[in-house]
């Protein structure tokens, strides 16, 4: 498993323009989140593409990610927002107290131990007033596991965790007042990413399709979206 922050240089190094094609995540948090939400946070941002993607659409998106050469490549590519591209630590973010209404990220936990998504699920907490978000991979997906089990063997960027509806809960539980997990992003078959895909991301109707679908594609979106409420 890649751990430290020389091993994800070099991976931004690599596969960084690469990650920029796929912005699905940023307008599905942008659907998930109220229309009056303004200040976010994106924690672990890598890409930062969804960073750069919601301010376009109109949040006020901050990104950190602990990884210089990340940090210096968003800055160079997204020279509008420079000032909101941070480095920092997920364990001890460099923001006051509530300073975000909301806050973000997509596959941070699955790089990480049990004792490691307590501390950086407390810390997101810190800096969040209404809601956290956390998008995993989906264990509920058989095919999508094993192909990760099977790459694994010859590189360390599959060597990930996987996620349960019910772990998720338990993570979330103690503290958050409500709880939704919404499975997303499926190639080919994902009707949103089709909606996405063609330009049609209105942020109410895909909440209208997140909630049409959300128990449906459990057991074949290749993520879940696990959106917790402060209050």
């Amino acid at each position: 498993m890649l751990k430290t922050t020389q091993d994800w240089n070099r991976e931004w190094d690599l596969w960084f323009d690469h990650y920029q094609q796929d912005k699905r995540h940023a307008y599905y948090i942008n659907a998930v989140l109220e229309d009056e939400v303004d200040s976010v946070l994106e924690i672990a941002a890598g890409s930062f593409r969804d960073t750069n993607t919601l301010n376009i659409l109109g949040r006020n998106c901050y990104g950190i990610d602990f990884s210089q050469s990340a940090v210096s490549k968003a800055k160079e590519l997204f020279p509008s927002i420079a000032s909101k591209i941070t480095m920092g630590d997920a364990m001890k973010l460099p923001y006051e107290d509530k300073f975000f209404e909301a806050s973000f990220h997509n596959g941070f936990w699955v790089l990480l131990s049990k004792e490691q998504i307590k501390q950086s699920l407390l810390e997101q907490i810190r800096c969040t007033k209404k809601t956290i978000i956390a998008t995993v991979h989906n264990r509920h997906n058989e095919q999508f596991y094993n192909y990760f089990e099977k790459q694994k063997l010859t590189d360390p960027l599959f060597d990930i965790r996987f996620f349960t509806k019910d772990e998720l809960i338990d993570i979330m539980k103690p503290h958050c007042k409500e709880i939704k997990i919404i499975p997303v992003g499926k190639r080919k078959m994902y009707y949103e990413d089709d909606l996405i895909n063609i330009g049609l991301y209105d942020a109410k109707y895909l909440r209208k399709e997140f909630e049409f679908h959300k128990e449906n594609l459990i057991e074949c979106s290749e993520r879940l979206m696990c959106i917790g409420k402060l209050e």
